[in-house]
């Protein structure tokens, strides 16, 4: 009997520490999978500029309007009085050969952004330098992007955007 309360007392605080976390976030730490699982350039989008690395990667300029933005921003259902602690990122980078599809864009909090300042630089290197391939890059940016287990952000200046 012991034993019983002592796994439903841990379950229960466990959960309670995971409802928290997901609480004291008031803002997507990874992009919704329904309405953000990326998207690639191709030679037909009308974005498409030319090809890129040894690999002849399709690269598309970026063409993200105020007004899709905001899109991007309702669906997410962020206020507007808290969109200028965000980007609409692109979940495949431009440089990695992402487009600039609704699938392919969502609202990141600057938070957010910050725990990974280098990564997108980092892979566009090695990609340039023919070190890994598109396929491998996209792989690293999806999995650290969709990894919100390695998120710790300083709690002490948050607001109500926070």
């Amino acid at each position: 009997m012991r034993d019983k309360v002592v796994v439903f007392v841990l379950s229960l605080l466990i959960n309670l520490f995971f409802l928290n976390i997901n609480l004291v976030f008031s803002y997507p730490l990874i992009p919704d999978p329904e309405m953000t699982h990326g998207d690639l350039c191709t030679e037909d989008n009308p974005d498409f500029e030319t090809h890129r690395y040894r690999e002849n990667v399709p690269y598309c300029q970026r063409n993200v309007s105020w007004l899709r933005r905001e899109k991007i921003y309702e669906k997410y259902n962020i206020p507007p009085h808290c969109r200028r602690r965000y980007t609409i990122d692109h979940f495949i980078p431009l440089a990695l050969g992402g487009s600039n599809a609704d699938i392919n864009l969502w609202p990141e909090h600057i938070l957010v952004k910050a725990t990974r300042p280098q990564l997108e630089q980092e892979l566009y290197i090695e990609l340039e330098e023919g070190k890994i391939k598109q396929e491998e890059a996209i792989e690293i940016i999806v999995r650290e992007k969709t990894k919100d287990q390695q998120i710790v952000i300083n709690t002490k200046a948050r607001g109500e955007c926070d």
